[in-house]
């Protein structure tokens, strides 16, 4: 017969690592994203399906979405967030953004690999 053993609160799960992308309004913008698994090994990506959508919460609604993908210049494991000109024109200040990486190494995986918020800088040069 099982037996309720109370131990307690436990926690389980990790938050994924949060970040303040600071973008100047109307520059492209660029970062690279390094993936690993538990043993510390890169992540083979070439059959991953990446996503990353900003969020308004102030409206609540997506306001952009793409797909990162891996740049000639990425290693293994890695990929490339990038956004023209144009799109860092409709960002604002306190917009989230989250990245996730979908695969399947055997099993359906989903995988939120960042979350963060957009801190604009406003542009004044021609």
């Amino acid at each position: 017969m099982a037996q309720y053993r109370n131990q307690g609160n436990v926690s389980i799960g990790l938050e994924p690592p949060q970040s303040t992308w600071t973008i100047v309004r109307g520059d492209t913008a660029s970062f690279r994203m390094y993936v690993q698994d538990d043993a510390g090994n890169p992540i083979d990506i070439t059959e991953a399906t990446l996503a990353m959508d900003f969020y308004r919460p102030s409206t609540d609604t997506i306001v952009l979405s793409i797909t990162p993908e891996a740049d000639p210049d990425d290693g293994p494991g890695e990929f490339t967030i990038y956004l023209a000109s144009e799109e860092t024109e409709i960002l604002e200040t306190d917009d989230e953004f989250d990245i996730q990486l979908s695969y399947d190494p055997g099993r359906a995986i989903v995988w939120t690999v960042l979350q963060g918020k957009i801190k604009m800088i406003e542009d004044f040069t021609d």
